[in-house]
């Protein structure tokens, strides 16, 4: 029999998804209904040019530029080949076109890439019978050091080790690092194939030896390279040990011993799919048998979801990494995903309700001027309760003054209800609040508004690195449960940064240095904090 909770649990489950799924299938449905559009021209030729890590100069010293183009291994014209949504003979599809672009620049070895299109009149009566495609795109230096730094405040977080993302360029990456964060140290060594033996399949395998335990991963991914595909997959394992630390008032009180293995087996379909939006479903099979201290979690999930995805995408430079051109979806992303777990499934001797629900959606304001907002919730329901769950809302803005010059700001609400105990909302320097200690604050409501101001002053300055300012004022808190909301508990923090950044020499973006001041005065705590590294995010 079920009880009068769980019925109500058990239909807000039930509701909240029908009503994500009437809403993406009536937008399909709308959709369906739009006109045809005039038949597109075939494909004829498709050209690849690739383009070395560093242009020769016309005058002056080429020397070093040339020397360090022999050593760099180009990437192969076949692993572009394989990156395309089209071929020669198909009928040009400009979402097609668009996506090709942006997934070659998701590729941690190219630091640009474009796709052209030409009408070609072949017979000669003025009217074009097919278009052309060259395909360029722009390598950036693949084997590297691996050095990363960061002080923040009085920790250090560092790593050691030696990167090559385009091995024999053919796209391969294998890295090796030692790394000591805010938590433990690790020595790591991982292997990624975006094209599993010359597919669309991806791998990613990865082993570390941590100094209080060990983790391992293995996964394969067919993901959804656009929105005509019609389906994706997912299958992987993984184990760790390790202790969790526990934070109060910026300091670490206590560690809990947490170990686990997983594996998950996933299956998508798209069963819409248009130039601008897809519906599609998944059903996936997951096993999670974890220990936490003396706390036991075991489950074997199935689970079902439903997504609906659109593209709205602009393209733009000088916001996160200089010169280098990146792509915001300002489209629309639904999603709704439930699991049941029992112990028929393969999990404990406890059902447990697993949900995920959320939105994201992009408002275009002008040109490089827009807001990104989303809003979600995630959270298993066990024992006749809530446990594990967390709402989330944030909104990113940019306005772009000039090229070269950019206001971003954000907020972040999060709550949290009934946390696991190795689940914590912290704020501090590390995560958004510069001016103040690292994981100064914790607890299960975390409010955080964040404003700067940037100007890009210099580009590829020598083809070797990019300059750039910028000013912020920061302000958030996290009040624990037993705390009533109060915006006065709202701390604040002024400073300035400087922005570094290489496209040639790195995808990870660029490195900032930030000199926070903290403008609520806190016992036994200094006003200045200085933290140093790599991230300029939005």
């Amino acid at each position: 029999m079920i009880t009068t909770r769980n019925a109500r649990v058990k239909y807000l489950l039930i509701g909240a998804t029908c009503s994500v799924a009437f809403g993406v299938l009536g937008c399909a449905s709308l959709l369906a209904q739009s006109p045809e559009a005039d038949t597109p021209l075939p494909i004829g030729n498709i050209e690849i040019v690739n383009h070395e890590v560093f242009d020769e100069p016309d005058d002056g010293v080429s020397v070093p530029y040339r020397i360090a183009n022999k050593i760099h291994v180009q990437t192969r014209n076949v692993v572009v080949e394989r990156e395309l949504l089209f071929g020669e003979g198909d009928a040009l599809d400009q979402e097609l076109i668009e996506q090709t672009e942006r997934n070659l620049r998701g590729l941690t070895f190219l630091r640009d890439a474009q796709v052209e299109t030409v009408e070609v009149d072949s017979d000669g009566d003025g009217r074009p019978d097919r278009v052309d495609v060259r395909v360029l795109t722009w390598d950036t230096w693949s084997l590297s050091p691996r050095v990363d730094f960061q002080q923040v405040h009085d920790r250090t977080v560092w790593e050691a080790g030696v990167s090559e993302k385009n091995l024999f360029g053919l796209g391969k990456a294998i890295t090796v690092t030692h790394r000591t964060n805010l938590d433990r140290t690790s020595d790591r060594v991982t292997y990624l194939d975006p094209q599993l033996v010359g597919s669309r399949v991806s791998m990613v395998a990865s082993g570390s030896k941590l100094s209080d335990g060990d983790e391992l991963l293995l996964q394969l991914n067919r993901n959804y390279f656009s929105l005509r595909d019609p389906w994706s997959w997912t299958v992987g394992g993984g184990s760790f040990r390790r202790t969790d630390p526990i934070y109060r008032d910026g300091f670490e009180t206590e560690r809990i011993r947490h170990r686990g293995q997983w594996g998950d087996l996933a299956v998508g379909r798209a069963i819409f799919r248009s130039e601008q939006r897809a519906v599609r479903v998944h059903g996936a099979y997951r096993i999670r048998e974890e220990r936490v201290g003396v706390e036991g979690r075991d489950f074997g999930i199935a689970e079902v979801g439903l997504r609906s995805v659109s593209h709205r995408f602009v393209q733009l430079t000088h916001v996160n990494q200089f010169e280098r051109n990146e792509d915001f979806n300002l489209g629309a992303d639904s999603f709704a995903t439930i699991g049941l777990s029992t112990n028929a499934l393969g999990g404990g001797v406890n059902r447990a309700a697993f949900l995920a629900i959320g939105h994201v959606q992009g408002l275009p304001l002008g040109a490089g001027h827009f807001v990104i907002a989303e809003g979600r919730f995630d959270g298993r329901h066990e024992r006749g309760e809530w446990r594990n769950a967390l709402t989330t809302f944030r909104a990113r803005y940019l306005r772009k003054h000039a090229t070269r010059h950019a206001f971003v700001s954000r907020i972040a609400y999060q709550r949290g209800r009934n946390l696991d105990p190795e689940v914590q909302l912290l704020l501090g320097v590390e995560n958004g609040l510069r001016g103040y200690p690292v994981r100064q604050f914790d607890g299960n409501q975390l409010l955080l508004l964040s404003a700067e101001e940037r100007w890009f002053m210099a580009d590829d300055v020598g083809q070797l690195f990019s300059l750039g300012v910028a000013g912020f004022i920061d302000s958030g808190f996290v009040w624990s449960e037993e705390q009533s909301f109060d915006l006065g508990d709202l701390k604040t923090a002024v400073g300035v940064s400087l922005l570094l950044g290489s496209n040639r020499l790195s995808s990870r973006g660029g490195i900032r240095v930030d000199v926070g001041y903290g403008l609520n005065r806190l016992a036994g705590v200094g006003r200045w904090v200085f933290a140093a590294g790599s991230d300029i995010g939005f």
